[in-house]
């Protein structure tokens, strides 16, 4: 009987010396997993944005877009996301086996636009870029939820606010643009309306949607830089920014009204009855608005004329209905100097659907708007218990809704390696966070 007790209790403490290492691997696990994916999500925006010391302030400098500092940054992509592969590989698969149809119907029609390129090697530059950069705000995003992923779009931007405003205080022969856009401020970005479209989107993603509690330091540093935020827009003169600022902080609020509804079925009502009257009314409302605010700035009607290359992209279209010219052709200087004939340097088409459509093709990008439109719609009608929850769902709603809205009058703010592309992906999808921390070891 003793050789048997002692036989059985050597069995119970080896298989409880197994259990305890394999737990302690997987707490270790979990861990590098996130750290790993905190850096590749924050390399991510900054690579998004592209802020940089001594970007020129005149483009007549011709200083690259890219410094090689940022082409590194989205080059360490790869192998930060092959590591996460590596170390949680079914949530890895799990993250990109629920893809919508309509998102394969994009993905063929930006591969098919590939194969008929003007420039196949650009465009395809241009696709591993967007895929290296979605990459990691998504696994994020599924790995730990919107409200996490929130948290670090709101601490980027915290940092990136106190950031830009001392880099033009410090070095204002870089921050302060010249030739046609002299005393537009663009910080360490690039153009003064890539800062304008983060500092719109920056200031939404800090906007509190829960009660005001006990007054922290964390609640004052959010304050000091919202403010940050709002110099900086008013400091870049971009009409768009204005209207995107003014536009987000109402709809925030305003859609909470929608969700006090519990019911999905009435909510559905009441969601599509506003896109029938809103859509009408927003465009009139949303032109009219703009066009005060170019006006104050001293711009016209035409969006400092945006409606000039337009008219001439325009026809472009239907000489290559269906494959488009090429991913990313119409972001090329080149093509755009080719194509564009104007007074001044038309370096974009200032309209992000009518270069995806030139891009990829019309059924591209309308696969593209109909996924907008329906994931926008499930959003908004989706009944959230958890209150932290539902005031991330409202933004993801907002920074949709913005992100169509500025895509209007502005270029690359969809499908491109720029500013807003993380953002958009947060916002966009619908993995809920399926943690490994959650589940409980098997009993012996």
């Amino acid at each position: 009987m003793a050789i048997q007790d002692a036989s059985i209790a050597r069995d119970y403490y080896q298989g409880s010396h197994r259990r305890r290492t394999a737990s302690r691997w997987r707490v270790r696990r979990d861990v590098l997993a996130k750290l790993v994916l905190t850096v590749a999500f924050y390399a991510a925006l900054w690579r998004a944005t592209g802020m940089w010391y001594g970007l020129p302030a005149n483009f007549d400098d011709g200083a690259a877009v890219d410094p090689l500092p940022m082409k590194l940054m989205l080059y360490s992509l790869i192998p930060l996301s092959g590591l996460y592969f590596l170390l949680e590989q079914r949530q890895f698969i799990r993250t990109f086996s629920r893809i919508s149809p309509l998102i394969g119907v994009v993905a063929i029609s930006c591969l098919t636009s590939i194969v008929f390129s003007i420039d196949k090697g650009a465009s395809l530059k241009g696709l591993a870029a967007v895929i290296v950069l979605a990459v990691p705000p998504l696994l994020f995003r599924a790995r730990y939820g919107n409200v996490e992923a929130f948290r670090i779009l709101g601490r980027f931007a915290i940092a990136a606010a106190f950031i830009n405003v001392l880099y033009t205080a410090a070095f204002p022969q870089f921050a302060i643009m010249r030739g046609s856009y002299a005393g537009m401020v663009k910080g360490a970005f690039y153009h003064k309306n890539t800062l304008g479209q983060f500092c719109s989107v920056s200031f939404v993603c800090l906007l509190s949607t829960q009660k005001l509690g006990r007054l922290r330091y964390s609640t004052l540093v959010r304050w000091a830089a919202m403010l940050c935020l709002l110099a900086l827009i008013v400091a870049t003169k971009s009409s768009t920014a204005v209207v995107l600022t003014m536009f987000g902080s109402i709809m925030l609020y305003a859609i909470r009204i929608i969700h006090v509804y519990p019911n999905r079925l009435f909510r559905s009502f009441v969601v599509a009855l506003l896109f029938l009257l809103v859509g009408f009314g927003a465009s009139f409302i949303y032109l009219g608005v703009a066009s005060a605010v170019a006006e104050a700035f001293g711009k016209d009607l035409t969006f400092s004329g945006r409606t000039n290359i337009w008219e001439q992209l325009f026809p472009l279209i239907w000489d290559r209905p269906i494959t488009g010219y090429g991913f990313a052709m119409f972001r090329q200087p080149d093509v755009m100097e080719e194509y564009v004939k104007v007074t001044f340097d038309a370096r974009s088409t200032h309209n992000t659907y009518l270069e995806l459509a030139l891009n990829i093709g019309i059924p591209g990008v309308s696969a593209w708007v109909v996924f907008l439109v329906t994931r926008l719609f499930r959003k908004m009608t989706i009944v959230e218990a958890d209150q932290e929850q539902s005031g991330a769902r409202r933004k993801e709603i907002v920074i949709v809704i913005l992100i169509m809205l500025g895509s209007m009058t502005e270029a690359g703010m969809m499908l491109a390696p720029f500013i807003l592309w993380p953002h958009t992906v947060i916002a966009l999808s619908e993995l809920r966070p399926k943690l490994l921390a959650n589940r409980r070891p098997r009993e012996a």
